[in-house]
C-alpha cells in the first residue's frame, strides 16, 4: 500500500480510543475532540446502516418491505448506541459536551434527509443500482452538514483508493493514513486518531474505515473489474484499511 510516512504535525498528539480525551487538555479542547469523535461515529453509523441493507435498497423484498427513512433512523439509533452507549433520542440529558448536542441532532437530520432524497428510486424494482451506497450516503450527508456548520466533515481514503476527487486527502490525512498503517496493539476497529493541531487551534479526528464483507462487492476482487456503480474494483481484502472519516473543528 502506497502510503506516505508520518510527518511531524504542530500540536499535541493523542493516538488512542478517544472515548476519554487526555486530561492534559483544557475543558474546551476536551469537549471539541469528543464532539468531533461523536460526529464521526454518527456518520459512520449511517454508512453501516446503508451497507447492512444494501440488498434491500437495490431490490425491495418479495413481501413488499422497502428501505425507508424510518427503517434507516431506527437502525442508526441502534448502531450509534451500540458504539457510544448514548441514545440519540435522549441527547438533552446525555453526559456529553453541550456543543455536541445540537450538532449531533443536525447530522442525524441531514442523514435522514439524504435517505429521503432517494425515496423516488428506492421503490423501483427494475433498477438494479439505486445509487445509494455507504460512500454516496457519507459524501452527501457530510456536504449537507457542512452547509449548516463550519465543521469540516468528510470521507477520505489513501490517494490510490479515492474515487471521488472531492474526497482527496489533505496533507494531514495523508500523514494519518501512514500512522494507521503502522502495526499497533490496539484492535483495528477501535483505532482512532484524536488530537490538537495548529498550535492547539484545531481539533482533528480520524476514524479509520476497514473493508468488511459487504464492502468487497464494490472494492474487492477481481481487481480492475467493474463494480455495480461503474468503478473498477480495488482488489481489497476484508480487514484492510479502505479509508476514514475525517473531522476538523476550529477552536475559538
Amino acid at each position: 500500500m502506497r502510503l506516505l510516512h508520518f510527518c511531524l504535525m504542530v500540536g499535541i498528539a493523542l493516538f488512542t480510543l478517544a472515548f476519554l480525551p487526555s486530561r492534559t487538555f483544557t475543558g474546551q479542547q476536551e469537549d471539541t475532540l469528543e464532539t468531533a469523535r461523536l460526529l464521526a461515529v454518527l456518520l459512520d453509523s449511517g454508512r453501516v446502516t446503508v451497507a447492512k441493507h444494501q440488498d434491500l435498497i437495490n431490490a425491495p423484498s418479495p413481501d413488499g418491505k422497502k428501505f425507508t427513512p424510518e427503517l434507516f433512523e431506527e437502525d442508526v439509533f441502534v448502531e450509534f448506541q451500540k458504539r457510544t452507549n448514548l441514545q440519540l433520542s435522549k441527547l438533552d440529558n446525555a453526559n456529553i459536551p453541550q456543543m455536541a448536542k445540537p450538532l449531533l441532532t443536525q447530522l442525524l437530520n441531514n442523514s435522514i434527509t439524504t435517505i429521503q432524497t432517494y425515496e423516488p428510486v428506492l421503490s423501483l424494482p427494475a433498477m438494479r443500482y439505486k445509487g445509494l451506497i455507504p460512500a454516496t450516503f457519507g459524501t452527501e450527508t457530510a456536504s449537507r452538514f457542512q452547509h449548516y456548520s463550519k465543521i469540516i466533515l468528510k470521507q477520505t481514503a489513501p490517494a490510490h483508493l479515492v474515487r471521488n476527487p472531492n474526497n482527496k486527502p489533505d496533507d494531514y490525512e495523508v500523514a494519518a493514513f501512514g500512522r494507521l498503517a503502522i502495526p499497533s496493539s490496539q484492535p483495528e476497529k477501535t483505532r482512532i486518531i484524536s488530537e490538537l493541531v495548529d498550535g492547539g487551534k484545531s481539533a482533528r479526528v480520524i476514524l479509520p474505515l476497514y473493508y468488511g464483507k459487504s464492502c468487497l462487492a464494490c472494492h474487492g476482487e477481481p481487481k480492475g473489474e467493474q463494480d455495480i456503480s461503474g468503478y473498477p474494483r480495488e482488489g481489497g481484502k476484508e480487514g484492510e484499511l479502505g479509508g476514514a472519516i475525517s473531522v476538523k473543528i476550529q477552536l475559538n
